[in-house]
């Protein structure tokens, strides 16, 4: 989904928002090519992430940690969808997934101020 199909369910919103959260390494859309041009695609997931980040940066919160309450929201929303009678291992498995991603948000918050200061040394 482009982000001008979705910014309008979300008020106040800028596409500079957009741009410097995918900059920071907050948000990291997909690319559609559309004639000769590539323009970012947003799954349904990174809406409501979106969307999730906004709200907490609304409040006050910093991006990142505006990020880590959305990341956390949208965690606790995977674990709620999961199936009650279906069997122990698909849980097992599902927990597995959301773990591994957990675990690969805190690497990459330990990841973004690194990537200035790599920046910054190899210009």
């Amino acid at each position: 989904m482009k982000a001008s199909e979705f910014m309008s369910s979300i008020p106040g919103i800028t596409m500079d928002h957009l741009h410097n959260w995918e900059r920071q390494g907050y948000i990291a859309p997909g690319r559609i090519k559309v004639g000769k041009k590539k323009v970012r695609d947003y799954s349904t997931k990174e809406v409501y992430f979106i969307k999730s980040m906004w709200f907490y940066y609304q409040q006050g919160f910093s991006p990142k940690n505006a990020y880590r309450n959305a990341a956390e929201e949208l965690s606790k929303s995977i674990v709620s969808t999961l199936p009650s009678s279906n069997g122990h291992q698909e849980i097992e498995e599902r927990q597995k997934r959301e773990n591994d991603s957990l675990e690969g948000i805190g690497i990459f918050e330990l990841a973004i101020p690194l990537r200035h200061y790599f920046h910054l040394q190899m210009s």
